[in-house]
């Protein structure tokens, strides 16, 4: 087998492992919105043992190594500050490290005669950045579903009292609420036997003591029997696809910008 065989070989190892776990990560999140560390400590050891395997069939090329190097430390670095200003959680930034360690290089695989990434557009070098904004690309699809789906099921005058809750979230029985991972986009106070509701960006948690009172109210006539709320979407879903869309596409925002550059 020639190297380079090896090296198609390995890195469809590499996509099958990555998908089963982030496929695994996506039940769990949706689920109870954690991921167990273990998967990423597979995920990394997977990277480190093929990572060895591709080195030695590579003739110890040291640049292997420093791209390898320079990706992680980048990719670290990139999400550690996502993450500390709230941009995602620890599992997000834990699995696109992960990620950044089982994929050295992009990864370009032959199956069947056909060539992976099918796109031949511009795309990031470090493959982990690829997904990550592959992820925020498909993540960017949601806002207008979402608002599409409120123009069926909303009317027009709560719409208009929440234009911007239109694209960020939707309504719900109250009843519905409970043991949902959801926050309610508006804050409810009341004052004088009346409940008033004022938008909350930060989003109100739906806890029981929330709860029962929104019930209570419903029951007393002061508000209506749903309330806007948005879910928590766990992202590595889009991570996810993110990863799918950049090994079998490309890199969709590194394409768009190239379209967009060669506009202006």
């Amino acid at each position: 087998m020639f190297p380079w065989e090896l090296i198609n070989l390995l890195n469809i190892i590499r996509i099958i492992i990555c998908t089963a776990i982030l496929s695994y990560s996506c039940v769990t999140d949706w689920r109870s919105r954690r991921a167990p560390n273990q998967l990423w400590y597979v995920l990394g050891g997977a990277g480190i043992v093929l990572g060895f395997i591709e080195f030695w069939v590579r003739s110890f090329d040291y640049y292997f190594l420093i791209y390898l190097a320079i990706g992680v430390i980048f990719i670290y670095v990139l999400v550690y500050v996502i993450f500390r200003v709230g941009g995602f959680g620890g599992a997000d930034a834990k699995s696109l490290i992960a990620i950044a360690i089982l994929f050295p290089l992009y990864p370009e695989v032959l199956i069947s005669g056909t060539i992976l990434p099918l796109s031949t557009g511009v795309r990031s070098p470090i493959f982990s950045l690829a997904v990550l904004g592959n992820a925020v690309v498909l993540t960017l699809i949601v806002p207008i579903t979402v608002f599409i789906r409120n123009l069926f099921t909303v009317s027009f005058p709560e719409l208009k009292s929440n234009p911007l809750g239109a694209f960020t979230g939707y309504m719900m029985k109250i009843e519905d609420i409970k043991g949902k991972h959801v926050r309610l986009m508006h804050q409810y106070e009341e004052n004088d036997g009346n409940v008033e509701r004022r938008v909350k960006f930060s989003g109100s948690e739906a806890d029981e003591k929330l709860f029962n009172k929104l019930m209570k109210w419903n029951k007393e006539g002061k508000i209506g029997d749903k309330v806007w709320i948005t879910p928590k979407l766990p992202f590595l879903i889009p991570i996810t696809l993110g990863f799918l869309t950049a090994a079998i596409w490309g890199d969709i925002l590194m394409q768009l910008i190239g379209s967009i550059m060669l506009l202006l």
